[in-house]
């Protein structure tokens, strides 16, 4: 799941990992006919809330696989999101209230002491389709080859893949090779800003370009191997490379005078008590590595799917997650699978809850100039650890058809660094942590 401009700002963790078990990890009961070539049909809803009535939301996803014999395979795919709510725009909680303009700089609204603020105007929609085609090229080798596309009111994407796996050791090794290549425009409200604008100069002095785009190149090599009749283990290494446009065009920073204290912003004739905030920058490009192991082992009945994976990139940014299911048949066409996934990273190097006047920004009379090549406010660029607890419930209601329910929660604590012990941040967190619920609702036949 992709989520730009609101889509992302808060959530990009919690509802990535909500969509990443739409139709589920695990096999549904629906049983499989060889001579058959019929549709199979997997549909689900997801619906997401956050605590304090941030953000919600509806996506539904059909996903139809098709077997055309001679092992020819076509897979589409349909997503739509609805998202609603209030988004953190960036800047501090701060212990006197705030004045923020829109991202079109056509209305104000005002956060009260003591609160994040939020910018009240998320929302967005998002409609996305793909498709994949699979077929055999030799022996023992199957390519793969696929294409996708992304809309929502401020961001375009379209990608294309391909991939390729061979079977080996009579069939007890696959090795596997992939490539994905992703290419974005970012068009957002209010045009994208300049690097480190003031907020209010965005509009006064219109500081802002029009669409951006990015890049992404995605390699991926993995080797998948049956151990024994009970155990298989899979192992892959994968290559992210994303040039372009990569700061979010809705996310602000606060800057403090010498006293910690909110300062008001020097570049207008500000009677209007406009505090200095800048738009935040990342670097134009950004290298990830990733290793991910699972291992899957059936016992007499049930069985275990156990996953690790290690991330690390070049903004400093390293995590790890473990993720565990234990797939606990219960007869009558009816199983039970309880969910745990614990998630910790670093910050990145260039985040920071808030700049400071002098050395990380030049005033010069109206001039306010930045001292840093980057910087962010982003919450999923700071330290935290994130935990998910949750259970899915199966039932096959035919041998051709299954209904499944799954409730997760989500729960994300801050490792960010203090507040400082005076001015008007004192004493407030300045990392929001985040909780977060999710329910899934699936259904699988065959057409």
């Amino acid at each position: 799941m992709q989520l730009k401009k609101s889509k992302g700002l808060t959530i990009a963790h919690a509802i990535a990992q909500a969509s990443a078990v739409l139709l589920g990890a695990t096999a549904p009961l629906v049983s499989a006919h060889a001579d058959d070539h019929g549709w199979q049909v997997d549909t689900a809803a997801l619906f997401y809330t956050e605590s304090d009535s941030r953000v919600q939301a509806a996506e539904p996803v059909i996903s139809m696989k098709k077997d055309m014999g001679d092992e020819k395979i076509l897979n589409l795919k349909l997503v739509l999101d609805s998202l609603t709510g209030a988004s953190p725009n960036g800047a501090a909680p701060a212990n006197v209230a705030q004045i923020f303009t829109g991202p079109s700089g056509g209305g104000t609204y005002t956060t009260p002491a003591g609160e994040i603020p939020l910018d009240d105007e998320f929302k967005d929609t998002r409609a996305a389709i793909s498709a994949g085609w699979q077929q055999p090229i030799g022996e023992n080798l199957r390519l793969n080859v696929g294409g996708n596309i992304s809309s929502e009111f401020d961001f375009q994407s379209v990608g294309v893949n391909a991939a390729i796996a061979k079977d080996i050791n009579d069939k007890n090794t696959t090795l596997s090779a992939g490539l994905n290549l992703e290419f974005d425009n970012i068009d957002p409200v209010g045009g994208s800003p300049e690097p480190f604008a003031t907020m209010v100069d965005k509009v006064a002095k219109n500081l802002a370009g029009g669409a951006d785009t990015k890049t992404v190149t995605d390699l991926l090599l993995g080797v998948t191997q049956v151990i024994n009749r009970n155990a298989i283990v899979q192992v892959n290494y994968s290559l992210s490379m994303a040039n372009g446009y990569q700061s979010d065009p809705y996310k602000m920073l606060t800057v403090l005078d010498g006293s910690n204290n909110l300062m008001l912003d020097p570049s207008i004739d500000n009677t209007s008590g406009y505090n200095l905030y800048l738009f935040e920058v990342r670097p134009d490009s950004r290298t990830k590595h990733s290793l991910y192991t699972q291992l899957k082992y059936h016992l007499t009945k049930d069985v275990i799917d156990a996953s690790y994976r290690y991330t690390t990139d070049d903004w400093g940014v390293n995590s790890h997650t473990l993720d565990l299911k234990y797939r606990w048949e219960l007869g009558h066409a009816m199983y039970l699978e309880p969910h745990v996934r614990w998630y910790t990273q670093t910050e990145a190097d260039f985040y920071k809850p808030y700049l400071q006047a002098g050395s990380d920004v030049a005033i010069v009379g109206p001039t306010v100039t930045s001292n840093l090549d980057a910087a962010s406010a982003d919450p999923r660029l700071g330290s935290f650890d994130a935990t998910t607890f949750g259970v899915k419930y199966g039932i096959g209601l035919s041998k051709d058809s299954e209904l499944n329910f799954r409730i997760e929660k989500y729960d994300q604590k801050a490792n960010g660094p203090a507040a400082p012990a005076t001015g008007d941040l004192a004493g407030q967190q300045l990392q929001p942590d985040l909780s977060a619920m999710w329910l899934q609702i699936g259904y699988s036949f065959r057409w």
